[in-house]
């Protein structure tokens, strides 16, 4: 099938917590303020156009700021208009996520989305502590229990896809095992990543090192090697042993399928990723003035999808070329169109894809040792 998926902003930044590492609020290349909230028509004329366009699966992912925000009548008219997509053209996915922090998931939002088979993701840093350095309402107190709430009600509701630990530097201190073991035990479907800015902003008291990053992220694969769970998954994990076992890599950082997304602000203003979202000069245009052919024809688009097939010569001459793409784009974003050449963590996952590998070897000598 060819499909899309939207990264969709119907309230923009707008967002219930100051969590002080979000994206959205700390690099200082990204123009974007609050913009007026989306209208089921902006909503609607991006999944149209796509259509149009001849895409035949169209994942909406409700993103933010904080999208419960909008109200429930918004994605209510959304899913109706939906459904009247769906009759018009047979043989059509049109699906939604969201990611939420989930301090105002109620009951009522619950049953709207289990009946609307909306899968919610969402972010827990670990316990009390670890999420509350980072994450917190305005007034400086920490969301903690309310996402914890919120997590075990769609849990309970079976509309939890899962959650992303964000590693920062207060991550770093703490003994890589039992942060694993709880994630896992919170949630059995968890991802991490570790705590990158962009550009000039890197530096910033939350953000983690390379050099602390790698010991801490290779204990943690080598807990979920031990665990032997297939039920209890790490994303990055599963990902990395897919890729280096032939297959294809889950995440977008690694897999270098920028092409499949594109991030509409509330205003219908389209960037190519969610992560450049509101940064002027990745704006392709704007569904509401223009088609969406006319806006996947704007010169930076094409010039954005090549940094990925385009890889320069420290790249090409690497033996995990095909694994890591040069890493995501925007963490070797510096600002004013410029790149890094490489990755900024080059060295963290050239050291994990080696520490991985060597499990796999290990294993895979044993099992033909066995069957000899």
């Amino acid at each position: 099938m060819k499909g899309k998926t939207v990264i969709a902003k119907p309230v923009s930044i707008a967002c219930n917590a100051r969590c002080d590492y979000c994206y959205n609020l700390t690099t200082s290349f990204r123009t974007t303020k609050v913009t007026p909230r989306m209208s089921v028509d902006t909503a609607m004329r991006m999944q149209e156009e796509l259509l149009r366009l001849g895409y035949d699966r169209v994942r909406m992912i409700w993103h933010g700021g904080e999208p419960l925000l909008r109200g429930m009548p918004f994605y209510a008219e959304v899913v109706s208009r939906q459904e009247q997509l769906r009759q018009d053209h047979p043989g059509v996915r049109i699906e939604n996520g969201m990611q939420s922090n989930l301090t105002l998931l109620d009951e009522a939002w619950c049953v709207f989305f289990k009946e609307h088979h909306v899968v919610v993701g969402t972010s827990l840093d670990g316990w009390a502590e670890l999420h509350n350095a980072h994450r917190t309402y305005p007034n400086g107190s920490g969301v903690f229990n309310d996402a914890m709430r919120g997590l075990k009600l769609a849990d309970q509701h079976g509309i939890l896809g899962g959650f992303i630990a964000v590693v920062t530097d207060q991550t770093v201190k703490q003994d890589p095992k039992v942060f694993f073991e709880y994630l896992v035990s919170a949630c059995p479907r968890a991802e991490i990543t570790p705590c990158w800015e962009a550009g000039d902003d890197k530096d910033q008291v939350y953000t983690v090192k390379p050099e602390q990053f790698l010991p801490f992220v290779t204990e943690m694969f080598d807990a979920w090697w031990a665990m032997n769970d297939p039920g209890r998954r790490v994303r990055m994990f599963d990902g990395l042993m897919q890729a280096l076992l032939g297959g294809q890599d889950f995440t977008c950082s690694f897999k270098g399928n920028c092409g499949d997304f594109l991030a509409l602000e509330a205003d219908g203003s389209v960037y190519p990723c969610g992560k450049f979202s509101g940064v002027p000069e990745f704006l392709l245009g704007n569904v509401n003035r223009q088609g969406l052919d006319e806006i996947l024809a704007h010169p930076s688009y094409a010039e954005f999808l090549e940094l990925r097939t385009n890889l320069p010569p420290k790249c090409e001459a690497c033996r995990w070329k095909r694994i890591c793409n040069n890493g995501c784009s925007f963490e070797r974003y510096l600002g004013g169109w410029r790149f890094a050449e490489v990755a900024p963590f080059c060295e963290v996952w050239d050291g994990l894809y080696a520490h991985v590998q060597g499990r796999i070897q290990v294993l895979q000598a044993a099992l033909a040792e066995r069957q000899a």
